[in-house]
């Protein structure tokens, strides 16, 4: 289950930072914490901005974006309510390395690292159960990676549909609608494929019946086909 944070209130998921926090060790972090909003397309912070901190998503979505020698961009991440932003600052980075821009009208906590370490500093039992929280997380990115390095762009596309529907989809009428404005251009970001080849795979899911797509707006047709497509 989704537990509540009670220094502001937003919904923390299980495998977030201070999700195994007791009240009395969140308590510890209440003054530390600002929390500013920001409107749609605001951007947090550049890549190369000094890393002042990180950022807790309370409402809205977050697309990280890492920028090529190229000039290239990719979108690496939507990150959603409960999500952290801006993990340079656990590993002692002075700048960020990614681009952070808001997809809609967003609260985001502000956590400033040499406060954050302060606290654990004076705090070891909080250190352990970050450090643990830490781990998690880099346990289920590496998980993620090592999956997705085995599939083909097919199988990428199929299974970014599937976590998209998961996390984003509305039923409607027996089918699947993503309630996300993404262009073909910001999901071959997320795959990291040309846009063509983007436009090529929603065009054979929609033929072979999987999917529907109308302008920007996509629906599943058929879960269960969209799951066998992802399957390597």
């Amino acid at each position: 289950m989704n537990s509540v944070c009670l220094l502001c209130k937003c919904v923390v998921k299980d495998n977030t930072l201070f999700s195994d926090l007791s009240d009395e060790q969140l308590g510890r972090f209440k003054d530390i914490i600002v929390t500013h909003h920001h409107k749609k397309k605001d951007v947090i912070f550049w890549e190369g901005d000094e890393c002042d901190g990180f950022h807790v998503v309370k409402s809205g979505r977050v697309k990280i974006i890492r920028t090529s020698r190229t000039g290239k961009e990719q979108i690496i991440k939507i990150a959603q309510p409960g999500e952290i932003i801006g993990m340079e600052a656990f590993y002692g980075e002075k700048r960020y390395a990614n681009t952070a821009v808001t997809m809609d009208d967003c609260e985001l906590c502000l956590i400033e690292k040499k406060a954050f370490f302060k606290i654990l500093e004076e705090h070891p039992a909080i250190s352990r159960k970050i450090i643990i929280a830490l781990s998690k997380e880099l346990k289920t990115a590496y998980d993620k990676i090592g999956d997705m390095g085995l599939k083909t762009a097919k199988e990428k596309m199929a299974h970014l549909l599937c976590t998209l529907a998961k996390d984003y989809g509305v039923q409607q009428d027996g089918k699947i609608k993503l309630n996300l404005n993404l262009s073909r251009l910001d999901i071959a970001e997320l795959l990291g494929i040309t846009q063509e080849t983007s436009i090529r795979l929603l065009k054979t899911f929609k033929e072979a019946g999987i999917i529907d797509i109308k302008r920007k707006e996509i629906i599943i047709k058929s879960i269960q086909m969209l799951e066998a497509a992802g399957e390597s």
